[in-house]
């Protein structure tokens, strides 16, 4: 099982999230915490820069942005709907930023 770090502003982003798809949400996250190497696309996609996607999918399309750190330790960066075809930029940017500030901590 791997460690899983998460970032103080995912927990409220995760309850924002419409029921199911919070429901959806938290499984996938258990299963990232259990074996990451083992999700594939459609659960998880790499977007580059070290950072990977945990989908969520359903009518409404739930995301995670998470990076794997050293040892078994994961970071989950932020959890978000997704509205548009392609991960918004400024959705990556603000996981990039995340991630500065829990690598600081």
């Amino acid at each position: 099982m791997f460690r899983l770090v998460v970032h103080a502003d995912v927990k409220k982003e995760l309850q924002a999230l419409p029921p199911i798809v919070q429901a959806k949400m938290i499984r996938q996250i258990d299963k990232l915490r259990q074996n990451p190497t083992a999700l594939r696309e459609p659960d998880s996609k790499p977007l580059g820069q070290g950072l990977f996607e945990i989908r969520a999918l359903g009518s409404v399309q739930g995301r995670g942005i998470y990076v794997f750190q050293q040892g078994k330790t994961l970071f989950l960066l932020r959890v978000f709907v997704k509205k548009t075809q392609k991960t918004p930029s400024s959705e990556i940017r603000l996981a990039l930023k995340r991630l500065e500030e829990m690598r600081n901590e």
